[in-house]
């Protein structure tokens, strides 16, 4: 595995990254959760060529990365400004953004702000907004057994949030959603960490695990779409809680080019991995000509 580096971005803010392979392209890979290290994403380092640098970061906040002490700072709008300073400080000319998860909310927001900087654009496994979450939780709670629900409500209106049977409880509810096909727990998935500062800050100020009413509670970043010009793909899995989200999203956005993998669901990288990266790396091809 790459050596993990720091970069300093202006502000005196320094993030934690990892890379692999040369430019003049960069692919910039930014996590979800939020608050996820970026190590359950390090198979995309297996994109990196001689013409085609890769790039993991945590994010603000996560891992060793700089963080602010307040929480509302914690936004997808000041994700979005970190990416353009991470993008300066590391001189990256040729821009491919590629947002997983909740990491595609700060990728769009970028590409609202800072396009004429993008050369393209990578959406996988996400939404345009904080209604979509909404919608995705509402589907996962649909699809849960009596048992669950009843349980869930029981331990909602304790509001035992912070124990093992509700974090229990709420990972077997979302599975079929989360990572359906995976027979057990990927190295780099367990390598990789979740600050609860910062997902709580964003996601669920509460810890409720299907209550968004962090800083992305009034986020919508669907009336971006019609915005983007830069070539897009939409990357998501056929048994992922967002795959409705990515399909309005190509939908939407002009240029965009969807990817629907037949046996994954949100961690498809880790479920149809050949699969994710060939879509991945075929788009960066037709668009970088390399």
């Amino acid at each position: 595995m790459p050596r993990l580096r720091r970069v300093t971005t202006a502000g005196r803010r320094s993030f934690e990254y990892v890379a692999r392979g040369h430019g003049p392209a960069t692919l910039l890979v930014h996590p979800g959760g939020p608050g996820f290290t970026y190590h359950y994403l390090r198979p995309l380092l297996g994109l990196a060529t001689s013409h085609l640098r890769v790039i993991l970061f945590n994010p603000r906040g996560v891992g060793g990365s700089w963080g602010p002490r307040q929480s509302d700072d914690y936004t997808v709008q000041n994700q979005a400004s970190d990416v353009e300073a991470l993008r300066r400080a590391l001189d990256i000319d040729e821009l491919h953004l590629l947002g997983f998860s909740a990491g595609g909310f700060a990728a769009l927001e970028y590409a609202r702000r800072y396009q004429s900087k993008l050369a393209s654009l990578l959406m996988c496994a996400t939404a345009g907004s904080a209604e979509e979450v909404r919608q995705s939780n509402r589907l996962m709670l649909g699809a849960a057994s009596r048992a669950q629900r009843k349980r869930l409500a029981e331990l909602t209106k304790a509001k035992a949030f912070d124990s093992d049977e509700y974090a229990e409880l709420s990972a077997e509810i979302g599975q079929p959603f989360q990572s359906r096909f995976l027979t057990g727990v990927p190295k780099d998935l367990k390598a990789s960490k979740i600050s609860r500062k910062v997902y709580r800050a964003m996601m669920t100020r509460t810890g409720d695990e299907f209550l968004v009413d962090g800083t992305i509670a009034r986020w919508d970043g669907r009336k971006y779409y019609s915005k983007i010009e830069v070539p897009t793909l939409v990357l998501v899995g056929r048994y992922d809680f967002f795959l409705e989200a990515s399909r309005e999203m190509a939908d939407r956005i002009v240029p965009a080019h969807l990817r629907v993998l037949p046996r994954s669901s949100h961690l498809a990288h880790l479920e149809q991995p050949r699969e994710f990266l060939n879509a991945v790396r075929e788009f960066l091809l037709d668009v970088t000509g390399d």
